[in-house]
């Protein structure tokens, strides 16, 4: 059984040269500790489901890619997105709408960009 999540982390592991134990030492989990290889090898195998979304943005930092890409590649959500909606009932409203609006009309993720970029004076 092997998944494209442990595939794309072990190909990017193995282009960096690093070992399972230089990677596994980088990333911390919950309680503090460094995952174990066991673990990592287990997930490039595809014998595990991805880990959680903060462990993810951690592989992706020590392997110097976007985190985006593996979150959407493991079908999780942005950490920092999973807090900021859970801690505010008005962010969670907003990107059910937003969500809602892109069934409709999926143009309107790249109209509301360009509307913040341009409240907030970015180009």
């Amino acid at each position: 059984m092997t998944n494209e999540f442990g595939k794309k982390i072990k190909q990017e592991r193995q282009r960096l040269g690093l070992s399972l134990r230089k990677v596994c030492d980088s990333i911390l989990n919950e309680d503090g500790k460094s995952i174990s290889i066991s673990y990592l090898n287990d997930i490039e195998q595809g014998y595990r489901k991805p880990p959680g979304g903060k462990i993810i943005v951690q592989l992706a930092e020590v392997l110097k890619i976007n985190p985006q890409d593996l979150l959407n590649l493991a079908g999780k959500v942005d950490p920092f997105i999973e807090d900021a909606i859970s801690k505010e009932a008005e962010v969670a409203v907003l990107f059910r709408r937003i969500a809602e609006g892109y069934k409709q009309d999926p143009t309107i993720v790249g109209k509301l960009t360009a509307k913040l970029d341009k409240e907030q004076g970015k180009k």
